[in-house]
């Protein structure tokens, strides 16, 4: 996910991860200015939850006017104030979105497919990537993913919908708290 603040961009480092590893182009200030002394040196996760700290900042216009116009890299502002049932149901469509675009691609002749396999699986990259994104950010929402925001962020990161307490075989047969 990604955060605009003020004239600066700050990535999610699994996005981070996502651009280096499979995109074919992207600027090369975002090679630099990930790996900028400011920052860090070598880009390392440890972990799953490692990935969800915007810990990535871009500050160089031409890199923070790309990484905007990345539709694919959620923008946290965007979604974050969805009510949570439309944000549930936009990732089940999205996935619907996904099979379909996967069945409609392999519905063509095989001479389409290998002209067009690249570009295709760039895509379909991409839409996968977005609804994972979303996914971590209902996750968030329920209270079972943490994000570490920056320090200067002053959108709202927390929600008052708690995870629901798991209830114990006799309160579930019962359907009562036993407590």
């Amino acid at each position: 996910m990604k955060l605009k603040i003020g004239d600066k961009v700050y990535l999610q480092k699994y996005d981070v991860a996502y651009i280096l590893h499979d995109l074919k182009a992207f600027p090369s200030g975002v090679l630099n200015e990930t790996f900028d002394d400011n920052q860090c040196k070598a880009f390392i996760m440890n972990g799953p939850a490692d990935g969800f700290q915007f810990k990535c900042i871009y500050k160089d216009p031409i890199d923070v006017k790309w990484l905007m116009e990345q539709d694919w890299i959620v923008d946290y502002d965007e979604y974050a104030k969805m009510p949570l049932a439309e944000l549930e149901s936009l990732c089940e469509r999205l996935k619907v979105e996904h099979s379909e675009s996967i069945d409609g691609f392999n519905a063509k002749d095989g001479a389409y497919r290998k002209m067009h396999f690249d570009t295709q699986k760039d895509n379909l990259n991409k839409l996968g990537h977005k609804i994972v994104s979303l996914e971590h950010l209902v996750g968030f929402r329920k209270g079972n993913v943490k994000f570490i925001f920056p320090d200067e962020y002053r959108g709202k990161t927390t929600f008052t919908s708690k995870p629901q307490k798991k209830l114990g075989f006799f309160a579930r047969l019962f359907g009562r708290s036993t407590q």
